[in-house]
């Protein structure tokens, strides 16, 4: 195993579309047992599992856990796919980039010197972004990602480490790169790529799922708790935090259901 590629994305629909994007050009899946991968990355997965205190965890929680969705493999380079959500959810990320530091010696060469990640035969990381620009634009979102980099690796540099879409940079012997997501290079996000994509052969589908969801019953998509009052009566109770409600992530979600 010549280099791990830890690929951060917001949600599984991300997950999904780069995995089958990549089967289709000669990437697999990598099928081994956790106590298979290569070190350290093995003793990563474990240790991240030992730290998660599953006995304080609700079953909701569970998917929390810092571990990737999917893991493929192409040409003797490992590829780790992990959920890590946007902006507010960065501690996930924090852990994962904080804890790869640690499995290379402290190289200062920062910047576009390919020359950073050659050192003797030890496995090279690299650790891709992959976020939607929505409202903010590319190029704030790019500057999010730079400013975590610089926090996560505690490195100061004086000019931006990423400075365009696609762009990558290395940090302490490790390379960063980001890909976001837009409709016309400004905002939007990944559903705007994929709806037309997928709607080309499949627009009765698609139909279908939009009518349903518009005659959706608000109340019904929130969380149901069924609870016992003080004199031991059972009922049952919604959620009234407020719904946030994305209409082309939920037609992905329902036409691939039909």
């Amino acid at each position: 195993m010549k280099e791990i590629v830890f690929v951060l994305c917001e949600g599984p629909h991300d997950i999904a579309f780069l995995y089958r994007i990549l089967k289709t050009v000669g990437f697999e899946s990598y099928k081994n047992k956790i106590g298979e991968y290569p070190e350290p990355i093995a003793d990563f997965i474990k240790q991240s599992l030992n730290d998660f205190a599953i006995e304080d965890t609700k079953l909701d929680d569970l998917g929390k856990r810092p571990l990737p969705s999917e893991a493929l493999i192409f040409k003797d380079v490992l590829y780790l796919f992990y959920i890590t959500h946007g902006d507010p959810k960065k501690e996930r990320r924090r852990f994962i980039v904080e804890n790869i530091l640690k499995f290379k010696p402290e190289i200062i060469e920062t910047g576009d010197n390919f020359s950073a990640l050659e050192v003797g035969d030890e496995i090279n990381y690299s650790i891709v972004y992959f976020f939607d620009a929505n409202n903010k634009g590319v190029d704030s979102r790019i500057q999010t990602i730079n400013s975590e980099i610089a926090e996560f690796t505690s490195f100061k540099f004086t000019k931006n480490l990423l400075n365009e879409n696609g762009s990558i940079a290395y940090v302490k012997g490790i390379r960063f790169g980001a890909f976001i997501f837009s409709n016309n290079g400004e905002n939007g996000k990944l559903e705007d790529i994929l709806l037309p994509l997928m709607e080309k052969h499949n627009a009765k589908i698609f139909e279908h799922a939009e009518v349903f969801l518009q005659l959706k019953d608000d109340s019904r998509l929130k969380k149901l708790e069924v609870k016992r009052d003080g004199q031991g009566k059972v009922f049952e109770k919604r959620s009234n935090k407020k719904m946030r409600f994305d209409l082309q992530k939920s037609k992905v979600c329902i036409a691939g259901q039909l």
